[in-house]
């Protein structure tokens, strides 16, 4: 895996840029996502994509998808907080895993922002690890907004 350095190189980097921004990026246009997916193919990373207009916001088969493409063990449980956890165990490669959401737009907003923050707080705690999880979304509406993701709660120790 490239160690950042606080260098004009590193500021160059597309996985910088990302991971600086709260390890997410938004897209509205196909051919940019696919030239960074390119970039980021040159460098190593594991792309899992997935195409949430198959869901047609039927939350199981959204489930059922990330199991699958994720490889999540046989007892994930299908719901958010089992997500979490399993995105938690995720093995990242080595030089790190993006995920990709497509047409992110076309499902329920409330889904959304759930669903991402979960991968969102879940590459927080990666990275603590030295281990890089990134997720790109596409969606057609510009317009599309989401909530602040990866919030922290205050633990009383």
């Amino acid at each position: 895996m490239f160690k950042f350095q606080n260098n004009a190189e590193t500021w160059q980097r597309l996985d910088y840029h990302i991971m600086s921004r709260g390890f997410i990026k938004p897209y509205n246009d196909e051919m940019l996502l696919e030239t960074d997916l390119e970039w980021l193919r040159k460098e190593n990373y594991s792309i899992v994509n997935f195409d949430c207009l198959d869901w047609n916001n039927h939350i199981e088969v959204m489930h059922d998808d990330l199991s699958l493409n994720l490889h999540f063990p046989p007892y994930y449980g299908k719901n958010w907080d089992a997500l979490y956890e399993c995105l938690n165990e995720l093995e990242i490669s080595e030089s790190g895993t993006v995920v990709v959401f497509k047409n992110l737009d076309m499902i329920n907003i409330k889904t959304v922002h759930t669903l991402i923050d979960c991968f969102v707080s879940s590459a927080q705690r990666h990275i603590l690890f030295n281990e890089r999880l990134l997720v790109l979304i596409k969606v057609d509406n510009q317009k599309f907004e989401l909530h602040p993701l990866g919030a922290f709660k205050m633990h009383w120790y």
